[in-house]
């Protein structure tokens, strides 16, 4: 098992700075999504991981917590995740992306 970066919705949907979108090395692993955490009530939409791609490097860690004051993201064990987004289980859109939350130990 391996560590990746764990997006907290309700952190990210409150600020919506999508700066770790832009720091990620890898691209398309951190997205960001106009409709995740509508269906909770906030106002913007929030960024998520595409775990399979996720290196585990940490950086948009630094960029959230020292760029962007906002603690949003931490690197957890991959099988404590309950649910995540996996490349084979994303939509590209010409101006969105969707993604289908399934448990990453199953794939």
């Amino acid at each position: 098992m391996y560590l990746v970066a764990h997006i907290s919705v309700e952190i990210c949907a409150a600020k919506s700075c999508k700066l770790c979108t832009q720091y990620c090395p890898e691209a398309n692993t951190i997205l960001y999504s106009e409709e995740m955490g509508k269906d909770e009530g906030f106002k913007y939409g929030s960024a998520y991981v595409a775990v399979d791609r996720c290196k585990g490097c940490a950086q948009c860690v630094w960029v959230c917590d020292n760029m962007a004051k906002n603690n949003a993201i931490k690197m957890i064990m991959i099988d404590q995740l309950s649910v995540a987004a996996v490349t084979d289980n994303i939509t590209y859109g010409e101006k969105s992306t969707t993604a289908t939350l399934v448990n990453p130990a199953a794939g």
